[in-house]
């Protein structure tokens, strides 16, 4: 078994409408992520800036009144700061003659970079952004060398980055909130700018399923004024297109019934001389009777089929026993398959047209015959809200990629020795399925594992069951076909519990 190589497997895209809501949910959390930023550092310059200029200022104030007290008397450098007036959160400290002065205790020399005292030794004002003792604050220095003095003012930043958290929070906030507006807005604008197309879609799908008097609202939007128009009238197109076709398909099988009772009534009565005729002249008569009999059938599927195109044919609802009919039709059959009536299923009614149920059946395993050398089983199941009928054979199987294709209408399969590769009229299984999609259900078909295949019809049940028959008498199935009949109990079905099973021979 070879395993497929990842790289190899298509990446799953996205649709369209995801795209819609990605980019506008995506640009509006880009957009709002580039304002907060954008907003934080112009307020964060602006804020620190002004603070750092009104700590100059303050130390500029605070120098000059130290200078001034110093020159105009002998007072202690102490009992100066003392009577200094600082901001809250503003602290000073003196180098004089060597010596550090402070006003308060957690202020010293060691706290104050190397830099900052270096530059101010050196008859500079400096200013310097530090972290002492896990708060930011502004550390501005000044030379007084009239009175060999520098001067050192701290100023605390705690309440500024407070301010500074607030407006974090505040415009992170913000951007969340515009993020998630802008995915809502995008998915409301993708659902509004998706809806046309969804309804394209869905009339397309309506179409595609045979309703041809769909259409398009005209006159919605003006912008999709051409598009609804176009695809409008190439409905109208294919519809006209189709009738004529059905009608072209139905009068040619109508011409063909004329002839072709001639025909058989000519095959008829030379039948009827067949042992005057020579050996050669028999066979030829048998080719003749088996090739008229299938293009007579194929006449009647072609007539079936323009019924069912045109829309005329109808759906003759009545109360169905299914376990009966499928009795009924395998009794009439020369290769009589094995019957298998789930519990849940004997007795079950369903509400069908009978013809056509029957004509499922007959068709599916005449399909087998054909195909598959016979089926091998008939089974009647039950599913929640579904009557199953399933037919299984035990011929070469479904090739790969032909069990949608294998139900269009004279379908061929291209591999020797397949299904469908030959004679018949092509059109069994194409009429199972448009029987089926009359009842409003479902046809598929599944290769066995142990060979064979394995076709399944799904009838939607109408109304609940209605057992004709005490369950517990078990599944009496008689047939008339001769002792060879007989019942076979304990019959299991995918492990579930036990099912009666009806085989009949021909003896």
């Amino acid at each position: 078994m070879t395993v497929p190589d990842r790289r190899e497997q298509p990446r799953r895209r996205l649709g369209l409408r995801r795209h819609a809501v990605l980019a506008f949910g995506g640009g509006a959390a880009l957009l709002s992520a580039a304002l907060s930023v954008t907003t934080y550092a112009v307020v964060h310059h602006y804020l620190l800036s002004r603070r750092q200029a009104a700590t100059v200022t303050q130390a500029y104030v605070g120098a000059a009144f130290v200078q001034q007290e110093l020159q105009v008397s002998l007072a202690d450098v102490t009992d100066v700061l003392s009577s200094l007036t600082t901001p809250e959160g503003t602290r000073v400290l003196v180098l004089r003659h060597g010596r550090w002065y402070s006003n308060s205790i957690s202020l010293g020399a060691a706290s104050l970079p190397v830099s900052l005292t270096d530059a101010v030794a050196g008859g500079h004002v400096a200013e310097q952004r530090v972290v002492l003792d896990g708060t930011p604050v502004v550390a501005v220095g000044i030379p007084l060398p009239s009175v060999d003095t520098a001067f050192f003012e701290v100023r605390s930043l705690a309440e500024l980055q407070g301010t500074f958290d607030t407006l974090a929070v505040v415009l992170a906030i913000a951007a969340v909130v515009t993020s998630v507006g802008g995915w809502v807005l995008g998915w409301r604008a993708a659902r509004r700018l998706m809806s046309p197309i969804v309804e394209v879609s869905d009339a397309a799908s309506a179409i595609a399923s045979g309703q041809l008097d769909r259409r398009l609202p005209v006159g919605r939007d003006p912008d999709l004024a051409p598009l609804t128009s176009s695809f409008n009238d190439m409905v109208e197109s294919l519809e006209r297109r189709i009738e004529r076709d059905a009608r072209f398909a139905s009068d040619v099988s109508h011409e063909l019934r004329s002839p072709l009772t001639a025909v058989n009534t000519a095959v008829d009565l030379m039948d009827r001389f067949r042992d005057r005729l020579p050996v050669e002249g028999r066979r030829a008569l048998e080719v003749l009777h088996n090739e008229v009999r299938r293009f007579t059938d194929m006449v009647q599927d072609l007539l079936e089929i323009s019924r069912i195109d045109a829309g005329v044919a109808e759906v003759d609802l009545e109360g169905v026993p299914l376990d009966e009919l499928v009795r009924h039709v395998v009794d009439a059959r020369t290769t009589v398959p094995l019957v298998i009536v789930e519990p849940d299923a004997r007795g079950l009614v369903i509400q069908a047209d009978k013809r056509r149920l029957q004509r499922v059946l007959v068709n599916l395993l005449d399909n087998a015959d054909a195909h598959a050398g016979g089926a091998t089983s008939v089974r009647v199941a039950r599913r929640e809200d579904d009557a199953l009928l399933s037919v299984e054979d035990g011929g070469p199987g479904i090739t790969a990629g032909d069990e949608d294709r294998i139900f269009e209408r004279f379908f061929r399969s291209t591999v020797p020795r397949q299904r469908g590769a030959t004679t018949g009229t092509g059109l069994g299984l194409a009429l199972v399925l448009e029987h089926v999609r009359a009842h409003g259900g479902r046809v598929t078909v599944q290769n066995l594992p142990g060979g064979g295949a394995r076709f399944t019809v799904a009838v939607p049940l109408r109304h609940p069951p209605t057992p004709d028959r005490d369950p517990a008498a078990g599944d009496n199935l008689e047939h008339g076909r001769g002792s060879g009949d007989r019942d076979v109990a304990g019959v299991t079905h995918d492990g579930g519990a036990p099912a009666a099973v009806s085989e009949m021979g021909s003896g």
